[in-house]
């Protein structure tokens, strides 16, 4: 399940097939102000509806994988004064208390935390945090409580959207800057990651010339800063109406090279079944970025 304040979307996965193989059942809209910022306003109605959608489509005692609104967490980079990384890294982060910049004490938070394995031998041992206040963590497992289901586990946007992209960073030649551009509503999001490290994120308003704008922007100024940066390579995902308008746009600079990812077409899922949906007005209507988030779920350790 991928969860977004405006809406959720659910996939089945069955068996252990590579591609993994899912029916995308339903995407259903939230009604407005019931979750904000990736905390969930009306607790009790969420629950309701997301029970509702797992016994409607007859998925009573399926164990639920689900990735967090990406508003609900915080992602920094933590570079460690160690030789290698710690054996346990939250503990080891509690412990060194760093500045993150965060509204709360890292005390009152749970952390997600993941190695960043780096092309440059001197860079000392980094790992990516995602960060939420676990007033907010408690408030979703209340309700997924409320709504009886078996929940596994919650993960970070961040976490799943760059587990989904992995193989596509990881082939990206050294000097080659790629760039993260998610197309939702109004708005979109822009990562930088440099050798495998995320390095620079940015909110930017949506619209295929300001992305431009704000991408020349970013792309200078990291210039700049990394004059070694050889090569640009913009990775597009979101609605694919979206992405084919900001791909048309940007496909224009000669020296960006410029992909919209989908996961169906990129073999991260195998998708079957949606026809047979009992609803034809019901299937599934999710743009490019809930099947990333998807296919970076699926690519995780389900039975955690």
């Amino acid at each position: 399940m991928v969860l977004e304040d405006e809406q959720v979307t659910l996939m089945a996965l069955k068996g252990t097939t590579q591609p993994p193989t899912g029916s995308l059942l339903r995407t259903v809209p939230l009604p407005r102000g019931t979750c904000s910022g990736g905390q969930p306003q009306q607790k009790v109605a969420l629950g309701d509806l997301i029970g509702d959608l797992v016994v409607e489509l007859n998925l009573m005692g399926a164990e639920l994988v689900v990735a967090l609104p990406a508003a609900a967490c915080t992602l920094r980079v933590v570079e460690w004064p160690f030789d290698d990384w710690p054996e346990q890294p939250d503990l080891a982060l509690r412990e060194l208390n760093p500045d993150l910049g965060l509204p709360y004490p890292i005390s009152e938070a749970y952390t997600t935390l993941v190695p960043l394995p780096s092309r440059d031998p001197s860079r000392p041992p980094t790992s990516l945090v995602a960060i939420a206040p676990r007033t907010l963590i408690q408030a979703w497992v209340e309700v997924f409580s409320i709504a009886a289901l078996d929940l596994v586990c919650l993960e970070p946007a961040q976490v799943v959207t760059l587990r989904a992209m992995d193989q596509l960073i990881a082939a990206s030649p050294p000097g080659e800057l790629v760039v993260l551009l998610e197309l939702h509503g109004d708005s979109a999001h822009l990562l930088l990651v440099r050798d495998g490290i995320p390095e620079f994120s940015r909110r930017i308003t949506a619209g295929a010339t300001s992305i431009e704008r704000e991408l020349r922007t970013c792309l200078a100024f990291w210039q700049r800063r990394d004059p070694s940066m050889m090569s640009v390579r913009v990775l597009v995902f979101g609605p694919a109406k979206a992405c084919n308008q900001v791909s048309d746009t940007l496909s224009a600079t000669p020296s960006w090279s410029v992909e919209i990812v989908d996961p169906s077409q990129q073999s991260w899922l195998n998708l079957v079944g949606i026809e047979s949906d009992p609803d034809p007005y019901a299937t599934d209507t999710a743009g490019g970025t809930a099947l990333v988030r998807m296919a970076g779920l699926a690519a995780g350790d389900l039975s955690r």
